[in-house]
Formats: C-alpha cells, sequence, structure tokens
C-alpha cells in the first residue's frame, strides 16, 4: 500500500506530469520500496501501452458542458496520447442507443453517459466493466464525492460508474419580479400556485409566465420533476418501496399531485409547455418567459453565466415548496460508466478520472466531485431582494434531505418511468383525467412488476 504522502507522485505519474524514471527516483527517495512501487509501475506500464494512440469513443447527451470539455481534451491529449471522439443525442434518444449498445455483443463505445437508475440494470446484466482496478492509481479519491453519491453507481460492492453532477432539483426564480411585485418565496405548494397565479396575472400581457415545468413524456424527462410534487402530496410510486413493490399509482394522493400539476403548467406556464423536457424550461427561465422553474439545479448554472443569458445576476435559489407529505428535492446524477466489450478500459478509466478530478471538473461546469460542487455553485444571493440565498447554500440544503430513491432505484426502472411519464402527458393534454392516467400507469407497472417476479 502506498503511504499518504506518496499519493500526490503517483498522481504526477499517472496524469503524465513526470516520466516513469523521476517517480521511481522520487519514490524510492521517500523511502518506499520497489516491491511497493511494483504493482503501480505495472498498472502504469498497461495503461501507458493501451492509451498510445488511443481514440475512446464517448457516446453523451448535447449538453453545453461537453463543448467545454473538448475545449480542454488538447491538454489531456497531450500528457497522455489519448484522443476523445464524441457522439451525441438528445437525452431520449441516448437511453433508447445505451440501452442498445450495451445489449450487442460488441460496441465500439468506450464511455457512455447513462441516467444513474439505470445503472443497476446494466451492471446486473453484466455489461458494464467494474472501475475499481482501473481506477487504482489515478486521481480519482473517493473521499472527493459525497458518499450516496458513490454508493448509489455501486452494485454489489463494485463501482460501475462516476458521477458528473452532484444534484438535485431546486427552486429558481426571477428574484428582480419578485421584488417588483412584492411576493414572498414560496415555501408550500400552496404558495408555489398563489405566486404563479399572481405572475401570470400582471405579466402575461408582456410574455412572462409564472412557472415553466417538464411536460415532454419520457422517463427521466417530466417523470424526473413529478415525484416533488407526488411525494409533497403524499404518494409515492409502490406501497412500501422496497420491501412491498406493488405500485401505488392510483391513490388519492397520487391523483391530488397530478391534478395540481396539470393546473400549474395549463394555468401558468407559457404555450407548448406540454411538450417541455429541460431544454425548453431552461431557455424560458434565460429569455425571460418565466418567472420561476423547478428542475434540476444545473439549469441554474447555465442561467447565470452572462454569455448566454440576460438574466444573469437576476435569479434567486430556494428549495422545493412542501406539502402534506413534505418536502422532496430529489437526488440525480448522470454517470459515465465503460462498457464491459470497451477494447480500451484503462484508458476510459483514466479520461475519467481526468474529468471528474478536483482541478478539470469546475472549469467544465460538473458539480462533482466536492471541490467542484462548492466552486460551480458558488453564485452569491441576488443582492436586490430580501429574502435571496446563495445557491451554494440551498444546494447543501437540498442534499442533505435528498433520497437517492426519490425515484426507487429498480432494474425495471426504464419501463416504470416511461409508463409513468406517459400518464403525466396524457392528464396535460387532457386525452385521459388524472385520476384516468394513473390507473392506467398503476395497471402497466404492476403487470410490468409481475413479470420482473416481484409479487
Amino acid at each position: 500500500m502506498v503511504p499518504d504522502h506518496a499519493h500526490g507522485l503517483v498522481n504526477e505519474l499517472m496524469d503524465g506530469r513526470i516520466s516513469r524514471g523521476a517517480f521511481v527516483g522520487r519514490a524510492l527517495a521517500l523511502g518506499l520500496t520497489m516491491g511497493a512501487l511494483a504493482p503501480i509501475l505495472d498498472l502504469y506500464d498497461r495503461s501507458t501501452a493501451e492509451a498510445a494512440g488511443v481514440t475512446l469513443n464517448f457516446l453523451a447527451d448535447s449538453r453545453s458542458e461537453f463543448t467545454k470539455m473538448m475545449q480542454l481534451v488538447p491538454s489531456f491529449t497531450k500528457q497522455t496520447g489519448i484522443k476523445i471522439a464524441m457522439s451525441q443525442q438528445q437525452e431520449t434518444p441516448l437511453r433508447a442507443k445505451t440501452g442498445l449498445e450495451l445489449s450487442a455483443p460488441s460496441t465500439n463505445f468506450d464511455i457512455i453517459m447513462t441516467d444513474f437508475q439505470l445503472m443497476r440494470r446494466y451492471a446486473s446484466a453484466g455489461v458494464l466493466e467494474p472501475m475499481d482496478t482501473y481506477l487504482k492509481g489515478t486521481t480519482f479519491k473517493a473521499s472527493d464525492y459525497q458518499g450516496p453519491f458513490l454508493e448509489a453507481l455501486r452494485y454489489k460492492g463494485k463501482l460501475y460508474g462516476l458521477p458528473l453532477y452532484q444534484d438535485c432539483n431546486i427552486l429558481m426564480y426571477r428574484a428582480d419580479i419578485f421584488e417588483q411585485l412584492k411576493l414572498r418565496v414560496p415555501d408550500t405548494m400552496t404558495d408555489l400556485q398563489n405566486v404563479a397565479r399572481a405572475i401570470t396575472a400582471a405579466d402575461k400581457s408582456k410574455g412572462m409566465y409564472g412557472i415553466a415545468l417538464r411536460g415532454q413524456r419520457g422517463m427521466g424527462v417530466n417523470e424526473w420533476t413529478f415525484p416533488a410534487f407526488l411525494e409533497a402530496f403524499g404518494g409515492r410510486y409502490y406501497k412500501n418501496y422496497p420491501k412491498d413493490l406493488h405500485p401505488a399509482l392510483d391513490t388519492p394522493q397520487a391523483v391530488a399531485a397530478l391534478t395540481y400539476y396539470v393546473n400549474l403548467i395549463k394555468s401558468y406556464a407559457p404555450p407548448g409547455a406540454a411538450n417541455y423536457s429541460y431544454v425548453e424550461v431552461q431557455n424560458d427561465l434565460i429569455q425571460g418567459r418565466a418567472s420561476m422553474i423547478i428542475d434540476s439545479a444545473t439549469l441554474g448554472i447555465r442561467a447565470e453565466d452572462p454569455k448566454q443569458s440576460p438574466v444573469a445576476g437576476k435569479l434567486g435559489y430556494a428549495l422545493v415548496p412542501k406539502g402534506p407529505g413534505g418536502r422532496h428535492p430529489g437526488f440525480y446524477t448522470w454517470a459515465v460508466v465503460i462498457p464491459v466489450h470497451s477494447q480500451h478500459k484503462a484508458a476510459a478509466a483514466k479520461f475519467l478520472a481526468w474529468l471528474l478530478s478536483p482541478q478539470i471538473a469546475p472549469q467544465i461546469g460538473w458539480s462533482a466531485p466536492n471541490q467542484a460542487l462548492n466552486k460551480v455553485y458558488n453564485i452569491p444571493a441576488y443582492k436586490g431582494y430580501s429574502q435571496s440565498q446563495p445557491l451554494i447554500t440551498v444546494m447543501k440544503q437540498s442534499l442533505a434531505i435528498a433520497d437517492p430513491d426519490y425515484r426507487p432505484r429498480v432494474p425495471q426502472e426504464d419501463e416504470v418511468g416511461t409508463a409513468i411519464s406517459v400518464a403525466i402527458s396524457n392528464a396535460i393534454a387532457g386525452t385521459q383525467s388524472p385520476a384516468q392516467a394513473l390507473k392506467q400507469a398503476n395497471a402497466q407497472v404492476t403487470q410490468i412488476m409481475h413479470q420482473a417476479g416481484y409479487f
């Protein structure tokens, strides 16, 4: 085992900042033996041999952080010889392509960005490569992450992915408009509806609506924000997760939650919100078409970028509102995984350790590891509104109560989440009432879970 005082030296070797010979000389001077150095040098030699001339194929979605990443990749390539080729798709097609690539007998992709909700499904199917061995000797440190985010990416004790974000959903609002209209930050679901109504009434003629929320169907699309409302009203996916996985989607509490969610979108959101993903929600906030959103905190980071956002510096942040069932801010990360059929696993792990290092991650805009969380979300409070709080404060308060099973992590979450998302979409479109839509979803999820052998 390498002593603590030598970890920095090992990182320099693995990052390509010192030569192999220089490393051995300095390590011996620190009192390490060649026996202790042997496994490190073996891993370095294998990684270096594999990396020479390697191009890693990376499948991901189209978020702007990857543009920033690719601007930094040349320095990594100069150090290691490893090149990166990106293939990007929108969120829902990405999930579909990921399933196809991982289930095939071979794949050209060495790294895939996937929803952490699906990691257990893929790990249990044996289509992901455990990362533990490959991360040894890289800059990766488990202590740099909040424990629940790494635990969410473990299966049977092995680490199968790294988190890009340490994220949850929060309430983001136009603090300047709240000040102008003398509004208080909503603390309850009743408050949220009243404020959305007041802003829509005051500013709809100017093209400003009270709130924007996801309406577009898709597991992890509208199904990402809705559980904050479902659970606030006392609803849940299952009767008693994880002991009793009989669905509970058609309870009075669940129907009340969906009725409320539909009313917010139909009465106080911009036209077209029934088809909104995070992209449209984010754009409405940035372009001044919505005064509030409840969504991933990462959207606030982009809205605070003065290069792309006219509302930068005018935003406020708060915990998601509570209801009779409490306050539920969600828990989420996109993860990066290595397919079991990748031909460049050591090189892929080396790249991911670099990508999520405390030095690189904040430059890209990830919120993992912890050092990145503190830097990325370190946005000061808007000074023109007395209730404003710094974003990092709201993030840490939210993460302290966030539940990794905000959307219960079962291997069937893809099918379950899709069924729920269709119910939300149908209720917003008016083709079914909330009660009818949830009754149908409950029947579908019952069949899914029964076929999976849970009851």
